[in-house]
């Protein structure tokens, strides 16, 4: 009796643990887009300056510091901040939507007012109307592979890039198209889909350019 009493008990604590822990743990990974601006939003300072970024998972979003001495200011402030970052992706972003319409309600973006500029999960979106902010806070997953395909769709004919820009193979007509930041980026396999994610920033530097470089690639 007793040692039933114990394996009931011990199976209870281990079940009470699961629930502790398990929000905790999914807390910690991100959701949608990672981080895209290379600036710590605290110091204003390169985020590989004082060596590898802290990274941090807010609400599923990522955000990174240019150091630790960062991310207590940070916290101390979170909405301040999460609005200065969203103003920074907005000017980072803007240039590259690729559509005049409104991907949650279909209108013409202008016809209803000023578009609605929003940021999601690192992801810049416009919308027609403040109606359409609830739906896409709702499901952000479905609008934003809409926008996905309306960036590769408008990006793929000027796409600059001819090899990989982490493995530095020639790209074919299998590569691997992902969006970061509404920006096309074509890959050789899915294998290098998170060392993009590592490291946008460098990511970008070499679309800006059109040249794929070592520093940026697993090709040395």
């Amino acid at each position: 009796m007793f040692g039933k009493t114990k394996v009931s008990l011990i199976a209870a604590v281990a079940a009470v643990l699961m629930m502790v822990l398990a929000p905790a743990s999914q807390a910690e990974e991100r959701v949608g887009d990672p981080f895209t601006l290379d600036v710590c939003p605290v110091s204003g300072a390169k985020l590989d300056s004082k060596g590898d970024p802290v990274v941090m998972i807010l609400d599923g979003r990522e955000v990174k510091f240019c150091c630790a001495g960062c991310k207590p200011q940070f916290e101390a402030d979170p909405a301040g901040f999460i609005a200065k970052i969203d103003k920074l992706v907005i000017a980072q972003q803007k240039d590259f939507y690729p559509v005049q319409t409104c991907v949650v309600g279909g209108g013409k973006l202008g016809s209803m007012g000023d578009p609605i500029e929003m940021v999601v999960n690192n992801r810049h979106v416009r919308l027609c109307c403040a109606g359409c902010k609830d739906k896409l806070t709702a499901d952000p997953v479905a609008f934003i592979a809409k926008l996905d395909k309306a960036v590769i769709a408008a990006q793929t004919k000027t796409y600059n890039l001819t090899q990989c820009p982490i493995s530095g193979e020639t790209l074919n007509a299998n590569a691997l198209n992902i969006v970061v930041g509404n920006r096309l980026v074509k890959l050789c396999c899915a294998g290098c889909e998170d060392k993009v994610k590592d490291d946008v920033s460098k990511i970008f530097a070499m679309l800006n350019t059109g040249k794929v470089t070592a520093e940026g690639s697993d090709e040395k």
